[in-house]
């Protein structure tokens, strides 16, 4: 745990920083879930006000949709792309 700790790469810092936008972002508390078309290999949900969820289960890159800002991300995102095997959380 101690090699995790302050490493934004770790998953110890993914989950704390998953753990404190859960607590402050009423999205992700009660509430009715919506589920979006997608294409085989992606889930993605949509939570008022404004939280949506992304996760790649493909083979294939996946381009994100509109959003006003990435709250959490499992990995990097370039050019709005969202790589197999990740997932990421977005404010809209």
């Amino acid at each position: 745990m101690e090699a995790q700790t302050g490493d934004e790469n770790s998953m110890l810092e993914l989950y704390r920083t998953a753990l404190r936008l859960r607590r402050d972002n009423p999205a992700l508390g009660d509430g009715t879930m919506t589920w979006h078309d997608a294409p085989a290999g992606i889930l993605a949900f949509h939570r008022a006000p404004g939280f949506v969820c992304v996760v790649n289960l493909s083979d294939e890159a996946y381009q994100l949709p509109d959003h006003t800002a990435i709250q959490l991300a499992s990995g990097p995102i370039a050019d709005g792309l969202l790589e197999p095997e990740h997932a990421v959380w977005l404010a809209v």
